[in-house]
């Protein structure tokens, strides 16, 4: 950064001074605008990149043989021309409904292990009191036991 003059300091300062702070002011400004140039051209770019064609296609220039129509000529000659497509056949899927009763028959030759979850009355009174409590129906769970293979002595 260069120092500032204030106007009065430009007033006292000799001719040879004058010339040379002119001269570094244009070196600096030089210096400047090649800076600014190579940032837009830097700005461009990643726009260019960001922004730009996403694909390698380029435009058709005229007088130019087509390698498309070429290699691919019946699919360029299709693409110019109104193509019919036939239409969709609509697909019915066919939803079945799951059989009831199904788990318990998978399930009936399995061994069941009943698990009761009570409290004696004395203790149920002593907890809620006479009244505070009643018994609700009971919830039947059934749930497969998986144990892991191991060795069995």
């Amino acid at each position: 950064m260069t120092k500032i003059y204030s106007p009065e300091e430009l007033n006292s300062f000799s001719r040879e001074t004058l010339v040379a702070v002119i001269l570094s002011m244009q070196d600096q400004l030089a210096r400047l605008n090649t800076n600014m140039e190579r940032l837009i051209e830097q700005i461009a770019s990643a726009n260019n990149h960001r922004y730009g064609r996403s694909s390698e296609k380029l435009d058709v220039i005229a007088g130019q043989l087509e390698l498309e129509l070429i290699f691919n000529e019946a699919e360029a000659l299709t693409e110019t021309l109104y193509v019919v497509e036939p239409a969709e056949e609509d697909v019915i899927q066919v939803t079945r409904r799951k059989k009831k009763g199904k788990r318990e028959a998978d399930l009936k030759d399995l061994p069941v292990e009943i698990i009761p979850h009570t409290l004696p009355e004395e203790k149920l009174q002593e907890i809620f009191g006479a009244v505070g409590w009643k018994q609700l129906p009971d919830e039947v769970y059934k749930r497969v036991r998986v144990q892991p293979a191991g060795l069995h002595s």
